[in-house]
Protein backbone atom coordinates (compact mmCIF):
# COMPACT_ATOMS: atom_id res chain seq x y z
CA UNK A 1 0.00 0.00 0.00
CA UNK A 2 1.04 3.40 -1.03
CA UNK A 3 1.44 5.87 2.34
CA UNK A 4 2.44 9.20 0.03
CA UNK A 5 2.96 10.91 3.48
CA UNK A 6 5.53 8.71 4.30
CA UNK A 7 7.00 8.85 0.70
CA UNK A 8 7.60 12.51 0.24
CA UNK A 9 9.27 12.29 3.83
CA UNK A 10 11.63 9.53 2.01
CA UNK A 11 12.44 12.07 -0.62
CA UNK A 12 12.78 15.04 0.84
CA UNK A 13 14.91 13.29 3.57
CA UNK A 14 17.03 11.80 0.54
CA UNK A 15 17.23 14.96 -1.27
CA UNK A 16 18.52 17.13 2.41
CA UNK A 17 21.21 14.17 2.46
CA UNK A 18 22.25 14.88 -0.65
CA UNK A 19 22.60 18.43 -0.12
CA UNK A 20 24.47 18.08 3.01
CA UNK A 21 26.97 15.96 1.26
CA UNK A 22 27.11 18.49 -1.20
CA UNK A 23 25.98 16.19 -4.37
CA UNK A 24 23.47 18.52 -5.41
CA UNK A 25 24.17 20.77 -8.66
CA UNK A 26 21.10 22.95 -7.33
CA UNK A 27 20.38 26.00 -5.73
CA UNK A 28 18.18 27.70 -4.56
CA UNK A 29 17.30 29.75 -7.60
CA UNK A 30 17.22 26.75 -10.37
CA UNK A 31 15.90 24.09 -7.58
CA UNK A 32 12.37 23.82 -8.47
CA UNK A 33 13.70 23.70 -12.72
CA UNK A 34 15.95 20.91 -12.27
CA UNK A 35 13.32 19.19 -10.08
CA UNK A 36 10.70 19.44 -12.79
CA UNK A 37 13.15 19.22 -15.72
CA UNK A 38 13.92 15.45 -13.72
CA UNK A 39 10.32 14.80 -13.55
CA UNK A 40 10.23 15.25 -17.04
CA UNK A 41 13.10 13.45 -18.21
CA UNK A 42 11.37 10.84 -16.12
CA UNK A 43 8.55 10.46 -17.92
CA UNK A 44 9.95 10.57 -21.21
CA UNK A 45 12.52 7.77 -20.24
CA UNK A 46 8.99 5.64 -19.03
CA UNK A 47 7.69 6.48 -22.56
CA UNK A 48 11.01 5.29 -23.84
CA UNK A 49 11.50 2.42 -21.55
CA UNK A 50 7.75 1.12 -22.00
CA UNK A 51 7.84 0.64 -25.66
CA UNK A 52 4.04 1.99 -26.23
CA UNK A 53 5.49 4.90 -27.56
CA UNK A 54 7.12 3.08 -30.46
CA UNK A 55 6.55 4.40 -33.79
CA UNK A 56 8.21 1.36 -35.59
CA UNK A 57 7.02 -2.57 -34.73
CA UNK A 58 10.65 -3.17 -34.79
CA UNK A 59 11.06 -1.28 -31.21
CA UNK A 60 7.97 -3.38 -29.73
CA UNK A 61 10.31 -6.15 -30.49
CA UNK A 62 13.05 -5.69 -28.74
CA UNK A 63 11.65 -5.99 -25.02
CA UNK A 64 13.95 -7.50 -22.38
CA UNK A 65 11.34 -9.36 -20.41
CA UNK A 66 13.91 -9.68 -17.83
CA UNK A 67 15.04 -5.86 -17.51
CA UNK A 68 11.75 -4.60 -18.74
CA UNK A 69 9.94 -4.56 -15.36
CA UNK A 70 12.91 -3.28 -13.35
CA UNK A 71 13.12 0.05 -15.68
CA UNK A 72 9.75 0.49 -15.34
CA UNK A 73 9.62 0.09 -12.06
CA UNK A 74 12.96 2.85 -11.98
CA UNK A 75 11.24 4.85 -14.02
CA UNK A 76 8.16 5.06 -11.40
CA UNK A 77 10.20 5.58 -8.48
CA UNK A 78 12.00 8.34 -9.72
CA UNK A 79 8.85 10.28 -11.00
CA UNK A 80 7.49 9.95 -7.84
CA UNK A 81 10.23 10.74 -5.82
CA UNK A 82 10.52 14.28 -7.53
CA UNK A 83 6.95 14.96 -7.98
CA UNK A 84 6.67 14.53 -4.28
CA UNK A 85 9.81 16.90 -3.43
CA UNK A 86 8.39 19.50 -6.21
CA UNK A 87 5.23 19.85 -4.40
CA UNK A 88 7.09 19.97 -0.97
CA UNK A 89 8.92 23.55 -2.82
CA UNK A 90 5.64 24.34 -3.97
CA UNK A 91 4.04 24.26 -0.37
CA UNK A 92 1.78 21.62 -2.23
CA UNK A 93 2.51 19.18 0.22
CA UNK A 94 -1.35 19.26 0.84
CA UNK A 95 -2.30 17.81 -2.37
CA UNK A 96 -0.55 14.88 -1.92
CA UNK A 97 -1.45 13.94 1.59
CA UNK A 98 -5.36 14.77 0.16
CA UNK A 99 -5.21 12.15 -2.11
CA UNK A 100 -4.20 9.21 -0.15
CA UNK A 101 -8.09 9.06 0.30
CA UNK A 102 -8.78 8.62 -3.64
CA UNK A 103 -6.11 5.98 -4.14
CA UNK A 104 -8.46 3.07 -3.90
CA UNK A 105 -10.41 4.93 -6.07
CA UNK A 106 -7.82 5.43 -8.47
CA UNK A 107 -6.60 1.93 -8.36
CA UNK A 108 -10.41 1.04 -9.37
CA UNK A 109 -10.87 2.67 -12.80
CA UNK A 110 -10.56 1.09 -15.60
CA UNK A 111 -7.15 1.62 -17.55
CA UNK A 112 -7.16 4.06 -21.17
CA UNK A 113 -6.52 2.42 -24.26
CA UNK A 114 -5.18 5.51 -25.77
CA UNK A 115 -1.57 5.88 -24.53
CA UNK A 116 -0.78 8.75 -26.20
CA UNK A 117 -3.37 10.71 -25.35
CA UNK A 118 -2.93 9.75 -21.35
CA UNK A 119 0.82 10.75 -21.65
CA UNK A 120 0.33 14.20 -23.39
CA UNK A 121 -2.50 15.19 -21.02
CA UNK A 122 -0.46 14.61 -18.32
CA UNK A 123 2.59 16.58 -19.71
CA UNK A 124 0.22 19.40 -20.53
CA UNK A 125 -1.28 19.60 -16.53
CA UNK A 126 2.69 19.06 -15.34
CA UNK A 127 3.81 22.12 -17.48
CA UNK A 128 0.72 24.18 -16.63
CA UNK A 129 0.97 23.50 -13.14
CA UNK A 130 4.63 24.60 -13.42
CA UNK A 131 4.02 28.10 -15.77
CA UNK A 132 0.87 28.94 -14.57
CA UNK A 133 2.35 27.73 -10.65
CA UNK A 134 -1.20 26.42 -10.72
CA UNK A 135 -1.96 24.32 -7.64
CA UNK A 136 -5.11 22.94 -9.55
CA UNK A 137 -3.33 21.88 -12.39
CA UNK A 138 -0.88 20.29 -10.22
CA UNK A 139 -3.36 18.51 -8.33
CA UNK A 140 -4.71 16.95 -11.76
CA UNK A 141 -1.47 16.24 -13.29
CA UNK A 142 -0.69 14.24 -9.84
CA UNK A 143 -3.97 12.07 -9.98
CA UNK A 144 -3.59 11.46 -13.78
CA UNK A 145 -0.02 10.38 -13.05
CA UNK A 146 -1.21 7.55 -10.00
CA UNK A 147 -3.50 6.26 -12.21
CA UNK A 148 -1.12 6.11 -15.74
CA UNK A 149 1.65 4.38 -12.93
CA UNK A 150 -0.99 2.27 -10.89
CA UNK A 151 -3.81 1.28 -13.89
CA UNK A 152 -2.64 2.10 -17.26
CA UNK A 153 0.95 0.36 -16.17
CA UNK A 154 -0.51 -1.81 -13.61
CA UNK A 155 1.80 -1.35 -11.05
CA UNK A 156 2.30 -3.54 -8.21
CA UNK A 157 1.83 -1.24 -5.01
CA UNK A 158 4.19 -3.55 -2.98
CA UNK A 159 6.70 -3.49 -5.63
CA UNK A 160 6.77 0.29 -6.09
CA UNK A 161 7.21 0.71 -2.51
CA UNK A 162 9.96 -1.48 -1.83
CA UNK A 163 11.83 0.09 -4.86
CA UNK A 164 10.69 3.42 -3.49
CA UNK A 165 12.46 2.43 0.07
CA UNK A 166 15.36 1.26 -1.52
CA UNK A 167 16.00 4.60 -3.70
CA UNK A 168 15.34 6.89 -1.06
CA UNK A 169 17.75 4.63 1.57
CA UNK A 170 20.41 7.18 2.52
CA UNK A 171 22.32 4.30 4.82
Amino acid sequence: MLNLEKMMQQSITRFNYMGQKRELLINGNNKKQKIFIKIDTGLSNLATDSKRFSVYTYEQGQIDPNSYKIALLDDFVEILSFTLLYANICNWSDVIIDSQKDIDKIANLKPDSDFNQVYLSIKKMMFNAFYNHSKNDFKFFWKMLLKFILVDFNANADELVKRFEEFTDIR
